[in-house]
């Protein structure tokens, strides 16, 4: 097995890039991977015939192509449709000495005894046992590498339907290393972030996703499964692996770290907005699990913390392109 260079972490994805950059001797934070990936998104969704009956989502799609490809490694996904020959390629990467992030479904996975299906979950691996027939991998929250069945494994890399089209998703670089024009590379991650949020092309992404929500928010007594919307809501936000407030306080913290390298963020006390921006991604997750709590459907302290997140997420974004932009 390689030499396993993992932490407790905050979120699957960010945890998995911060221990492979340590892995080649890189010491960045969680929270320098997150921010340089422009982790942060907003979605609003309908899932026709799911529960719940709206999903909503607070990071970006794509965290790992941004961050790869903003450090000067060309990112994709090494996908194959035949399982066996994915887990001959997987163990080929590993006997290269390289340790190799997959994208799993956590149904598959036995650690996490959960009957929910979620397959865009994060894990790396850094070895194998043939005669056990086992992976060794590490995962967010947990303290030391855990065993995997090779048959487990390619279930959870080859689950069926869902939002992902899973092939065997994996990445694994022969080498990483510090990009020699860091500012330009910090002052580009922060700006594509806050341009992210602000695009209006959908109302069903960004800070227009948040007006959607606010104006379907009456519409959310009727559903059927108004309770579990707003518990399952909650969790996104604040529980599922965001490290709190939505993805916002680790972003916080990547913006000291950024201010650094861009003077202008620190001397503006941008990384204090971003906590408050967090806190109020907080507040509005938990009127969401008081009101999952109540026998009857009441969304009017969400409403009120729902609109105080679209008024500071909105500011701050506006205020770092204005900043920054030119």
């Amino acid at each position: 097995m390689l030499s396993v260079t993992h932490r407790i972490g905050r979120h699957c994805a960010s945890t998995g890039i911060r221990d492979m950059m340590n892995h080649y001797g890189i010491a960045w934070s969680e929270a320098m991977c997150f921010g340089i990936g422009a982790g942060l998104g907003i979605w609003y969704m309908d899932i026709p015939d799911s529960s719940p009956s709206r999903l909503m989502h607070t990071r970006s799609a794509d965290l790992e192509k941004e961050f790869f490809s903003r450090i000067g490694f060309d990112f994709k996904w090494e996908q194959h449709t035949d399982a066996a020959e994915s887990e001959k390629m997987l163990i080929r990467r590993l006997d290269q000495g390289r340790p190799v992030l997959l994208r799993t479904d956590i149904f598959y996975l036995p650690y996490y005894k959960t009957q929910t299906h979620f397959p865009g979950h994060l894990i790396l691996v850094w070895g194998y046992d043939h005669r056990k027939h086992i992976f060794l991998v590490t995962d967010t929250e947990r303290t030391k590498p855990i065993e995997v069945a090779f048959s487990d494994m390619r279930l959870a890399r080859y689950a069926k339907g869902g939002f992902f089209n899973m092939k065997g998703d994996m990445f694994a670089p022969v080498n990483l290393k510090v990009p020699e024009n860091m500012p330009e590379v910090v002052l580009d991650a922060v700006l594509a972030q806050s341009r992210l949020i602000m695009d209006e092309s959908h109302d069903f992404q960004g800070i227009t996703s948040l007006g959607k929500w606010k104006r379907e928010l009456d519409q959310w007594k009727d559903f059927t499964d108004w309770q579990w919307t707003a518990r399952f809501t909650y969790q996104l936000i604040e529980k599922r692996g965001t490290g709190g407030g939505g993805f916002r306080l680790m972003y916080a913290d990547f913006l000291r770290e950024a201010g650094e390298y861009i003077p202008a963020i620190a001397e503006s006390g941008l990384a204090d907005r971003m906590r408050a921006v967090g806190l109020a991604w907080r507040d509005l997750a938990y009127a969401l699990k008081r009101a999952s709590d109540n026998e009857k459907p009441d969304f009017r302290e969400v409403a009120a913390e729902l609109k105080k997140v679209k008024k500071l997420e909105g500011a701050y974004h506006r205020e770092i392109i204005g900043l920054l932009e030119n």
